[in-house]
């Protein structure tokens, strides 16, 4: 039998964020999610949003202060970190680094908008001196991202592949189909890891058997705003170990799911409480 998850707590009043109708998410909640997950064996990936007046040295002392509570996590948590919140200061980012590592939680690097990719690459290049198992965040929609991407896996980097432009039918979904195959065919036998960030079900699919038949390791990672049921399924079906991102401080913008949406437990328990039934009891966790 599957075991019943207890209905999310009330929420405590908390202060507006600069989202207007909408809180600022807290870290307690992102534990609690956590812990949830876990029962279902599913790991986390735990990102921090600033807030619009932080300074890099204050989203710095928030990553530091979260390694603690994660490393206590039953199931095992990677940490997502913004360079650009960080201001690229490698000083910065090499005392998060440094705390990660002797925590034992993962660090991946996350994607940045399209201008500021140069920065992250020449970034990486310089953390990866001291810190070699690092992972970093592509979109297999930009059109640098093979290159990127080329650069990682010489780089001897994990690489995180984000499915970013979603499209439903059609030569939309084709096209974006297509530059996510080529991505996982550039990478497939060359990276040390990969993690798919993809919400369809037939491209998690496609992707896994070119991943493996490369013998390169493969993990799912799902984004709570987006729909579970197919991919949780495919997870099932082929024994493939699922993280979820679950984030913490700003909120992100309105979701398909409507005004219920707008409180961060309702936005994480209304995604994923209709799809967990899906999932393999016999499932890892990343």
């Amino acid at each position: 039998m599957m075991p019943v998850l207890a209905a999310p707590a009330t929420l405590r009043k908390r202060p507006p964020a600069e989202v207007p109708g909408r809180s600022a998410i807290h870290f307690d909640e992102v534990l609690l999610a956590a812990e949830r997950l876990a029962r279902w064996r599913i790991g986390t990936t735990v990102a921090y949003r600033p807030l619009c007046d932080e300074t890099p040295r204050r989203v710095a002392q928030r990553l530091l202060s979260s390694l603690a509570p994660l490393v206590g996590l039953r199931a095992h948590a990677h940490l997502l970190v913004q360079v650009a919140a960080l201001g690229h200061d490698r000083l910065l980012l090499r005392e998060v680094l440094q705390a990660a590592r002797e925590a034992s939680v993962p660090v991946t690097l996350d994607m940045p908008a399209p201008e500021r990719s140069d920065a992250l690459m020449a970034c990486t290049a310089d953390l990866l001196v001291d810190h070699p198992d690092l992972g970093l965040t592509l979109s297999c929609d930009r059109e640098r991202s093979l290159r990127d991407a080329d650069t990682a896996c010489s780089q001897n980097l994990r690489l995180r592949l984000v499915h970013e432009r979603r499209a439903e039918t059609g030569a939309g979904r084709r096209a974006s189909a297509e530059a996510f195959a080529r991505m996982v065919d550039r990478v497939a036998g060359r990276a040390r890891h990969v993690t798919l960030v993809c919400h369809d079900p037939q491209i998690v699919a496609e992707s896994l058997e070119r991943l493996r038949a490369a013998g390169t390791p493969v993990a799912l990672e799902l984004l709570p705003e987006l729909p579970h049921q197919g991919v949780l399924w495919v997870a099932r079906t082929h024994h493939l170990p699922i993280r979820s991102c679950v984030s913490y401080g700003r909120p992100q913008a309105a979701s398909h799911l409507g005004p219920t949406a707008h409180t961060p437990r309702v936005l994480w328990w209304s995604t994923l409480s209709n799809s967990l039934g899906t999932l393999l009891p016999a499932a890892g966790h990343a």
